[in-house]
C-alpha cells in the first residue's frame, strides 16, 4: 500500500504485534533540520539525544540487594489462542486485582485475579503446576482480525482495545459487550489510550495518524498527521494536556492535546524505530523503547539550549538503559514498576524470552526473570502492588504473572 522508497522490514503484520506477515517501512531520516508538522503546518523543533551524554548507561548485573525478596512466577497464568499483544492492569481506584490482555486471536480477556495475589487461594511455589485460570470476560468483536492493545479508562469500567480491523473500539467490561466502534483509520490501528479523565481516546495507526476520539460518542474531534512511518505508540501525560507518540520513522513527538501542535520532537542517534512509550508517574518523564535493544528516559519539558543561537532542543534524555534485553525486531511494552519505594525499576520483555528489572535510578540490571519459551512482547506493572504480568508470542501464549517470594508463599510463613 505504500510507495515509499522502503529499505528495511516492520515485523509486524495481521493479528497481533508478532505477525507472520513482514511489511514492509521505509528507512529513518536523519532529520537534521526542522521540519513542517500537523495540521498547524508549525515548525517542530527537533532534539538528538547525542548518545545521552547527560545520562551514560549501565548495563551491569548488580547483586541481589539481601532484603529485598526476588520477584517469581506465580503458579497460575492464563491463556490465549494466539500470540498475546499486550497486557495491562485495571487503574489503581478499582477494588479487585484486574489485567486486560490482547491477543492476535481476536479477542481481549478480564483476568480477576484478586484472590490469588492476596492471599485467598492456598497456591504456593511449591505446586507441581501451574493452575490455569479462567477469564472473567472475554471481549469479541473485531470481525476475527487480531487486537494490538488494550487499555483501561480511569475508573476501570471501560476498556478500549486498537485492531487490525482498522477500528478500535470501547467496551463495557462487566456486561462484556462493544459499545461504540471508532472507525476512521485507513489501515491497522496499532496502539490505543484513554486520556486522564477518560474523555478521549488517542489511537495510532499504520496510516501514520494519530487520531482522538470523543469517548461518549464515538466521533473523531482530530486527526494529527503524526509520523512518516507506522504510529506504534502513543499515551497522554498525567494531566492529558499533551500527547506523545511514537513511530518506526525513529521520532518521539509530543502534541498538545487541545490544538494538535506539535511543540517538541526528540529521537535518538541513527533513528532507531520506536517500540513503546509511557510517561512516568508524575509526568515530567517520557520513557522510550526502540529497537536498538535500548530504553531512553527524556525529560520532555526541559528545553536543551542550543549551540547556535537558534531556538531550544526537544527534552533531554536523562537516563539509558540497555544490556538486559533485546528488542531489535518486534514492538515490546515497557513498564516502571514503582509500588516498593525500596525496588523502583524500569521493566521490560525481551526477544530471548526474558523479563529484565533495570534498577531507576543506577540503570544497573536488578534481576532477569525466567519462564516464557518466546519473545515477551506484552508487559506491565501493576501501580500499587510488586505485581508483574507478562504475555509470550508463537508457540508461548500464556499470561504469566511475577510477585517477590516472600509475598507468593506468605500464608505458609
Amino acid at each position: 500500500e505504500n510507495k515509499k522508497d522502503y529499505s528495511t522490514h516492520f515485523l509486524l503484520a495481521e493479528g497481533g504485534r508478532s505477525h507472520k506477515t513482514i511489511i514492509s517501512v521505509p528507512r529513518a531520516h536523519p532529520y537534521s533540520t526542522a521540519i513542517v508538522m500537523g495540521p498547524t503546518r508549525k515548525r517542530a523543533r527537533i532534539g538528538n539525544d547525542d548518545e545521552c551524554r547527560e545520562g551514560k548507561v549501565a548495563g551491569a548485573l548488580s547483586a541481589p540487594d539481601p532484603d529485598l525478596e526476588p520477584f517469581v512466577e506465580l503458579p497460575f497464568r492464563g491463556e490465549h489462542k494466539k500470540a498475546v499483544s499486550a497486557v495491562s492492569f485495571a487503574p489503581i481506584n478499582t477494588t479487585r486485582v484486574l489485567c486486560a490482555t490482547s491477543s492476535a486471536d481476536g479477542s481481549a480477556r478480564i483476568w480477576d485475579i484478586d484472590e490469588v495475589v492476596n492471599g485467598g487461594a492456598k497456591n504456593t511455589l511449591e505446586s507441581e503446576s501451574p493452575v490455569q485460570l479462567q477469564p472473567k470476560s472475554v471481549l469479541y468483536g473485531h470481525n476475527g482480525k487480531g487486537i494490538n492493545d488494550v487499555a483501561w479508562s480511569s475508573s476501570g469500567e471501560y476498556a478500549a482495545t486498537a485492531s487490525d480491523d482498522r477500528t478500535g473500539r470501547i467496551w463495557d467490561v462487566e456486561k462484556s459487550t462493544a459499545l461504540i466502534e471508532l472507525k476512521g483509520h485507513k489501515n491497522f490501528v496499532f496502539t490505543c489510550r484513554f486520556n486522564p479523565r477518560s474523555s478521549l481516546i488517542a489511537t495510532g495507526s499504520f496510516d501514520e495518524t494519530v487520531k482522538l476520539w470523543d469517548v461518549r460518542t464515538g466521533d473523531c474531534v482530530s486527526t494529527i498527521v503524526a509520523h512518516s512511518n507506522p504510529v506504534t505508540a502513543v499515551d497522554f501525560n498525567t494531566d492529558g494536556t499533551c500527547i506523545a507518540s511514537g513511530s518506526y520513522d525513529g521520532l518521539v513527538r509530543i502534541w498538545d492535546t487541545a490544538t494538535g501542535e506539535c511543540f517538541k520532537t526528540v529521537h535518538a542517534e541513527l533513528n532507531p524505530p520506536v517500540a513503546s512509550l509511557k510517561f512516568s508517574p508524575n509526568g515530567r518523564f517520557l520513557m522510550a523503547g526502540t529497537l536498538d535493544s535500548k530504553i531512553r528516559l527524556y525529560d520532555v519539558f526541559h528545553n536543551q539550549s542550543s549551540t547556535d543561537g537558534s531556538q531550544p532542543r526537544g527534552g533531554k534524555c536523562a537516563k539509558t538503559y540497555q544490556g538486559g534485553h533485546k528488542a531489535t525486531r518486534f514492538c515490546s511494552f515497557n513498564a516502571f514498576l514503582t509500588a516498593n519505594p525500596d525496588r523502583k525499576c524500569v521493566v521490560t520483555g525481551s526477544e530471548d524470552g526474558k523479563i529484565c528489572l533495570y534498577d531507576l535510578q543506577k540503570r544497573n540490571i536488578v534481576q532477569v526473570l525466567e519462564g516464557h519459551t518466546e519473545p515477551v512482547l506484552a508487559l506491565d506493572a501493576h501501580h500499587s502492588i510488586e505485581l508483574i504480568a507478562s504475555g509470550g508470542i508463537k508457540e508461548d501464549r500464556w499470561v504469566k504473572f511475577w510477585m517477590p517470594s516472600n509475598l507468593v508463599d506468605r500464608d505458609n510463613n
